[in-house]
C-alpha cells in the first residue's frame, strides 16, 4: 500500500487500494491536513484514522533523469520522528528522493520539515506501507541493513564495496518495463532489522565501526550508506556538484617575472626600514621569502596586493620618522624658551 503524493516528478499508474490496513493515527493525522500537497481527509464511518481519497500510486516505467532515482530508501516501523526528520535531510544532501515509511510509530510533516530544513518536496513525496512487503514489492534487490553479521548464507558487504553495484542495478532497473526499483532497508532504532526481515533481503550492507561499540544512529546509518552511493553515482556518470572552490579569482593571470622582482625589491626595502634585518645580509632572509612567495603561485592581482602592502611600510616608516624628528626638535625649542633659573 504506498499512497503517491499528486504532482510528483515522474508519471504514475493506479494501485490496489487497501482492504483493512490504515495508517498509524498521527501518520492518518498528517494526511488530513491537507497541507503540502497532502490529500484531504475522506469520511471514516467507523471512526478509525482516516485514508487519503484512491488511487494509490506506484512508479512506472519512466527513465531515472540521475542513477539515484532509481534507489528508495525504505524506514522499516520507525520509532522516533526525530531520526525520520534527520534521514530526510540525509537524503536531501546526498540527492535521493524516494524515501517509503513501513507502519511509522510517528510522523509529522510539519515537525519534519521543521527540522529538516527546506526538505519539503522530499516530505511531501513520503509513500507509506503496512508492511515491509508491501514496501519492497517492486525492488528488483533488496538491500537490507545490520550492525552485526550474522549466520546466514547472505551476500554481505561495506556500502563502499557494494555502492557501484547498486548504482548499476538502480540505473538497469529504471530502464526496465515496468520500472523497478532498488530498496534500500533499514530497521527499528532500538533493535534494527530482525532475522526474517534480512532473510527478506537479497544482501545485506555492514558498516565497519568498533567491534566494542558497533550500533550506529539509524540517520548516522543513512548517511553513511547514501555518501557511499553518491561518489559511485558520481563516478558512473557525473553528478552536479557544489562549488569548492577557495573563491580566488581564476582569471586573475599569474604574476610575472617582472612584477615578482618589482615586489621582491620593495619587500626588502620595507623590512629593512623597520629594523627586520638587524644591520646584518638580507640575502639569506630575502631567499627565504622568495621561496615562500613563489610556492604561493600568486597572480597579479596578489603580488601588486603585497606590493601595495610593502609601500606602505616604507611610507609609514617615513612618516613616523619625520614625526619623531618634529616633536624633538619642538621638546628642543621649547628647552630654549624656559627661562634659566636664578642663582
Amino acid at each position: 500500500m504506498l499512497p503517491r503524493v499528486p504532482g510528483s516528478v515522474n508519471a504514475r499508474a493506479p494501485f490496489r487500494r487497501p482492504g483493512r490496513g490504515r495508517l498509524p493515527p498521527p501518520v492518518a493525522a498528517g494526511y488530513a491536513r491537507g497541507r503540502r500537497g497532502f490529500p484531504a481527509r475522506r469520511a471514516c464511518p467507523s471512526g478509525l484514522p482516516a485514508l487519503p481519497e484512491p488511487p494509490y500510486l506506484l512508479p512506472v516505467n519512466t527513465p531515472a533523469a540521475s542513477p539515484l532515482d532509481g534507489l528508495v530508501v525504505v524506514l522499516h516501523r520507525t520509532q522516533d520522528l526525530v531520526n525520520v526528520a534527520l534521514v530526510v535531510r540525509a537524503m536531501k544532501n546526498m540527492g535521493l528522493t524516494r524515501l517509503r515509511l513501513v507502519a511509522p510509530e510517528e510522523f509529522d510533516p510539519h515537525r519534519i520539515e521543521g527540522i529538516a530544513h527546506d526538505t519539503a518536496d522530499l516530505v511531501e513525496r513520503i509513500e507509506f506501507a503496512d508492511t515491509l512487503e508491501e514496501a519492497i514489492a517492486d525492488a528488483v534487490l533488496v538491500v537490507g541493513t545490520s550492525a552485526r553479521r550474522r549466520a546466514s548464507r547472505q551476500v554481505w558487504s561495506t556500502p563502499e564495496e557494494a555502492a557501484p553495484r547498486l548504482v548499476r542495478e538502480a540505473l538497469e532497473a529504471a530502464g526496465r518495463e515496468p520500472a523497478g526499483t532498488v530498496a534500500l532497508v533499514f530497521g527499528p532504532e532500538d533493535r534494527g532489522l530482525s532475522n526474517l526481515e534480512l532473510d527478506r533481503c537479497q544482501e545485506v550492507l555492514c558498516i565497519p565501526t568498533s567491534p566494542e561499540h558497533p550500533s550506529l544512529n539509524l540517520a548516522h546509518a543513512t548517511l553513511l550508506v547514501l555518501y557511499e552511493l553518491r561518489k559511485a553515482a558520481d563516478r558512473a556518470v557525473g553528478l552536479p556538484e557544489r562549488d569548492l572552490s577557495t573563491g580566488k579569482d581564476e582569471t586573475a593571470p599569474p604574476a610575472t617575472a617582472g612584477e615578482l622582482e618589482r615586489f621582491f625589491e620593495v619587500w626588502e626595502r620595507a623590512l629593512e626600514r623597520v629594523g627586520f634585518f638587524h644591520h646584518l645580509d638580507p640575502e639569506p632572509k630575502m631567499r627565504t621569502f622568495r621561496s615562500l612567495f613563489q610556492r604561493a603561485s600568486l597572480d597579479r592581482r596578489e603580488a601588486q596586493l603585497l606590493e601595495a602592502v610593502a609601500w606602505e611600510i616604507v611610507h609609514y616608516e617615513r612618516r613616523l620618522r619625520i614625526r619623531l624628528r618634529n616633536e624633538a626638535e619642538e621638546e628642543a625649542a621649547a628647552a630654549d624658551r624656559e627661562p634659566a633659573p636664578e642663582g
